[in-house]
């Protein structure tokens, strides 16, 4: 289905849902919270997605109309010993008891992040929730980074930490 216009894309995605009950959804820059939610909707309905959203993972996160995305964040206050495990577990110094962390599952299990002008690299994020809870840890994420040969179109992939 074809979007009339950008704003009206969330409400384009949930008629399709409901309407046409399709299996995979195609969307083109996923960017307001209106459209996060569709998104949920869509996938607590089954339908699987591929869908575009300007940023890398960490950019995600700082981007409150589109965490949602890759799983929403949330302040929770945490008891004594589980202050005192995370205090031990960071080195910190200072006992902390709100920390933030993700308030749910991701819409996309599987991220693959674009950069601009570097047209034969790319990463793939395989646990986005995972990197999600790493970065909220204050810890690099595992990302597969493929980059191909222009000449030859050989794909070399290695694991690095982000």
């Amino acid at each position: 289905m074809m979007v009339e216009s950008l704003a009206a894309q969330a409400g384009t995605m949930i008629e399709c849902v409901q309407n046409h009950t399709p299996s995979i959804m195609v969307i083109d820059e996923i960017g307001r919270n209106q459209e996060v939610e569709a998104a949920q909707t869509s996938k607590n309905r089954g339908v699987r997605m591929i869908a575009s959203a300007h940023g890398d993972m960490r950019s995600l996160l700082k981007n409150k109309d589109i965490r949602g995305l890759v799983g929403g964040l949330e302040t929770v206050t945490l008891g004594d010993e589980e202050a005192k495990a995370l205090q031990k577990k960071r080195g910190l110094k200072e006992l902390q008891k709100q920390v933030t962390v993700r308030a749910g599952p991701p819409v996309f299990d599987i991220i693959v992040e674009l950069q601009r002008g570097k047209l034969h690299e790319w990463n793939i994020i395989l646990n986005s929730a995972k990197a999600v809870d790493d970065i909220l840890l204050g810890e690099k994420y595992i990302v597969q980074k493929r980059v191909r040969c222009a000449n030859t179109g050989r794909i070399v992939i290695e694991k690095v930490k982000h």
